[in-house]
Formats: C-alpha cells, sequence, structure tokens
C-alpha cells in the first residue's frame, strides 16, 4: 500500500497577526450594501456585533448565517475559529466542515483552535460521500483512512494561526508515510498546546516536533511509543503540562517548568511502573510540582487493591510532597485503609479526586473485596471522605465517580467485568 498523496492545494495564505483574531480586519470590512435597515440589531457597530456573536454556539451561529447577506458576512468566518468536530458531532456534519474548508482556503488562517477527528468518518469514502463500506476488512479501514487523511492533512499547512491542536482519532502515524505527513502539516504553526494519540506499536520520534514548537506549554501524548532522543535542554523551554508514561516524563521533565503531570504505564502489554530513578528526575522540574494525576496500569484491574499503585502513591508521596491536587485516574482496585494511610501524608493537598476507579471498603484475608452491590455506598464514602479530611487540615474537595463492577466467582478465584457507570 502506498504512502498517501496529498490533494492539491492552494499557495499557503500568509495573514499578519493583529491584536485581534486573525483575520479581524478582513472580517470588519465586509460591505453594507446588503443591510437590513429595518434591523436595530444589524445596525450596531460590527465590533459590537463581533462581540455579541462570538458569545453565540456553534447552533446559533448558523442560523445567524440564514439571516441577511450582510451578517451572513460579517459572521460567516466566526464558527471555524475554535472548531471542535469530534464524536459529539455527526459524521456528515464533520464532512461538510471538512468540504468547506477545502473549498474556502480563506478560512484556513482564521482558525485559532482545533479539536477533533482528521478522519470525519469510519463508514464513507470521500469520492463517495453517500455509500457507506463495510468497515470489518482491517485492509479496507486504512485505504479509508489514507483517503481522508491525504485531504484533510495538508488543509493545516495554511491553518498558520492554530495555537491550540487537539487530533482525536485513533490513528496508527507510523503506516504509510502518515507521520511524515502529519510533521510537515503543523510545520508552521505556533503551538501553545499540543494533544496526539497513536495506535502504533512502533516508536515514533517526537524530538522534530518539539523543537519546532518553543511557545508550546501543554503536551498531551497517549501512546507510549513516542520518545524524545536527542531532545535538547533548549527545547521546550516553556512547557508546564505534560501527561504521557512515566518514561516520557522522566525525559521531558528535567530543566523544564512542568508543574502539572498526569502520568501512567500506558496501555501497553508490559508494564513500566515508576522507580525512584524516575521520580528523581521530576525532581529538576525548574517549577514545583503542584498538580499530579496518576493512571494506573490496566492490569491493576484484575488484582484487587494492586500494590503497585499504592507503590505509586508512596513514590509520589516521598519525592513530591508539596503536592495540592492528587487525582487517582482508572485506577482499578484501592482500598478505602490505604488512602487513610497514605493520603494525610501530603501536608499541603488541598483537592483529592478518585476517577473512574473502584474503591473497596473492606478487604478480606482471601484477596477478594466485600461488595454488596455494584453501586457505590453513600455512606461508606461519606465517613471515607469526612474522615480524610479530619486526617488532612488543608483537605478542602474530595470527589470519587466509581466504575461499575459485576462480580462472577469461579470456585477460589473470581473474574471482574468493568462497565464505565
Amino acid at each position: 500500500m502506498g504512502t498517501p498523496k496529498a490533494s492539491s492545494v492552494q499557495p499557503p495564505i500568509h495573514t499578519s497577526e493583529t491584536s485581534g483574531p486573525p483575520g479581524s480586519h478582513q472580517i470588519l470590512g465586509v460591505s453594507r450594501r446588503e443591510f437590513q435597515r429595518e434591523s436595530q440589531f444589524a445596525q450596531l457597530p460590527p465590533e459590537i456585533l463581533l462581540l455579541i456573536i462570538d458569545h453565540l454556539d456553534m447552533a446559533e451561529k448558523m442560523s445567524l448565517l440564514a439571516t441577511c447577506q450582510y451578517l451572513r458576512r460579517l459572521s460567516e468566518p466566526l464558527p471555524y475559529r475554535h472548531l471542535d468536530p469530534d464524536g459529539n458531532w455527526k459524521s456528515c456534519r464533520r464532512v461538510q466542515v471538512l468540504k468547506t474548508l477545502g473549498e474556502r482556503h480563506d478560512l484556513l488562517p482564521l482558525i485559532r483552535s482545533f479539536r477533533g477527528h482528521l478522519i470525519p468518518t469510519s463508514i464513507r469514502r470521500p469520492s463517495r460521500p453517500n455509500e457507506e463500506v463495510g468497515f470489518r476488512d482491517s485492509a479496507v479501514g486504512t485505504l479509508l483512512q489514507d483517503e481522508w487523511l491525504a485531504i484533510s492533512t495538508p488543509l493545516f499547512l495554511q491553518a498558520i494561526n492554530i495555537r491550540d491542536l487537539e487530533i482525536t482519532d485513533d490513528i496508527d502515524w507510523q503506516e504509510n508515510g502518515r507521520w511524515e505527513l502529519f510533521k510537515s502539516a503543523i510545520f508552521n504553526m505556533k503551538l501553545r498546546s499540543l494533544a496526539l494519540g497513536s495506535t502504533s506499536k512502533e516508536p515514533l520520534d517526537f524530538t522534530p516536533i518539539l523543537r519546532w514548537q518553543p511557545e508550546l506549554t501543554h503536551l498531551e501524548l497517549t501512546y507510549p511509543t513516542a520518545h524524545f532522543e536527542g531532545l535538547e535542554n533548549s527545547d521546550v523551554q516553556k512547557l508546564k503540562v505534560f501527561r504521557g508514561t512515566w518514561q516520557q516524563a522522566a525525559t521531558i521533565v528535567p530543566g523544564r517548568p512542568v508543574g502539572r503531570l498526569d502520568l501512567g504505564c500506558g496501555d501497553t502489554d508490559e508494564c513500566h511502573c515508576p522507580d525512584e530513578h524516575i521520580f528523581q528526575k521530576l525532581l529538576q522540574s525548574s517549577e514545583t510540582v503542584r498538580e499530579f494525576k496518576v493512571r494506573a496500569h490496566t492490569v491493576s484491574y484484575r488484582s484487587p487493591a494492586d500494590p503497585r499503585l499504592r507503590g505509586a502513591i508512596q513514590l509520589i508521596i516521598r519525592y513530591l510532597p508539596t503536592i495540592v491536587n492528587f487525582a487517582i485516574v482508572e485506577g482499578g482496585e484501592i482500598s478505602a485503609q490505604t488512602l487513610l494511610e497514605e493520603i494525610p501524608k501530603l501536608s499541603m493537598i488541598s483537592s483529592f479526586i478518585i476517577l473512574d476507579g473502584w474503591l473497596l471498603f473492606t478487604d478480606l484475608s482471601a484477596g477478594v473485596p466485600s461488595v454488596s452491590s455494584d453501586h457505590l455506598d453513600i455512606g461508606a464514602w461519606e465517613k471515607l471522605s469526612e474522615r480524610l479530611k479530619e486526617l488532612c487540615p488543608s483537605l478542602r474537595d474530595v470527589g470519587y465517580t466509581p466504575r461499575q463492577m459485576i462480580r462472577r466467582c469461579v470456585g477460589p478465584s473470581s473474574e471482574s467485568y468493568y462497565m464505565q457507570e
């Protein structure tokens, strides 16, 4: 299968930066020849109209486009300043946005943020948008992804004013030259934040991208194969927030003002739990770490009160005692007794949250938790919350979002099934 070819695009449109939104000088220059004089709203100065329109949601902005030619020309570029074609959008709507951007290259420099899919649909080809494709065949799925990426990715060559970029597709960037295509697409951007995931099992060198982004402050990588080989101390010197694996953090945190961390082993078959060497690297941040999210490895879901999660918490307490906001995300099973023994050691903690976890209020000698139902025991949680606040005078906020569990016992062992509540 060959490398996806970029669709033909017009030469880049260069726009100068202004104190207002990108291209705002072009928007304010809209002619009033189609001005509706009987409309008091349309008689407002365009600067005021833009401020009002900017507070409308996407549906309201699209409705405004249908009122009159003047308001249409004035407001049409605004919905494209902050695009979020994620899973909450219908696929036909994501396709329409991509089609519009392909036809209206003048809108591309107006985009300030993009959060969503580069592949707008997983069941239709660009050349046959009304015909569904069977997606069970992986070869057909890969071909379909390549066709969409060849259209959507090159558009970013002209979206040079994007500052916040989050790609939410599950894409194997290692296949068919996709990674090189993506790197070239964001080369001219000056990003403040970047979030990217991948299903690739092969290593991906992220260092060139980081060297192009000296203004980057927020980096989220949800794939464990990204590495930073050859990253220099002068690269991404403004980085403040990082999400990734423990090993990635040990490379990128030292010497940078990273104060917020969101770390885990990654969704891999091998466990790379943190050790003291990694925490010694985290201590080399030029900023005090105040916020920390720890994500347990997926295998911990099969072990009641997994000791590895407790070990990670103990390392955080030992090396990063100044944590103010602490969260356990996708934490599998953890005992209330562990929390009562460990969390009070964080003397400055103000907020503690468990997200998508299973809190065990009693551990039996057999290693199986005493669980009477699949729902949160409100009374037990309230008692635990109150007790934590008594032990931690600085603790103000305590939260818990449980993961629903159905346990089936088979002889002396048991199997757990988890479903998001």
